[in-house]
């Protein structure tokens, strides 16, 4: 079982969300708030999830999908977390 409470606290901002987009049906926008907003409130609450987040969207890594939808952009790579089995990720 993955560990998304250490993930969100650990890890950059960045290398989270792009994690949470990895599956081929993207992510839902609103559910990536909920999930900030419960493992690591901060982040939302000084403003630094729409920053990173629209960083993010202009450098490629991630876009917008239909209905909300966040998915993997031209330029987006697995984060070293990933490819380290970290938290449980298998």
């Amino acid at each position: 079982m993955i560990d998304l409470e250490r993930l969100a606290k650990e890890e950059k901002v960045s290398d989270v969300i792009a994690f949470l987009v990895r599956k081929e049906g993207g992510y839902g926008y609103p559910q990536m708030d909920r999930f900030f907003t419960r493992h690591n409130f901060s982040v939302i609450g000084n403003g630094e999830f729409m920053r990173v987040f629209e960083q993010l969207r202009q450098s490629g890594v991630v876009e917008w999908g239909d209905k909300m939808l966040v998915k993997k952009g031209p330029n987006w790579k697995e984060p070293q977390f990933v490819t380290d089995k970290k938290y449980g990720i298998e």
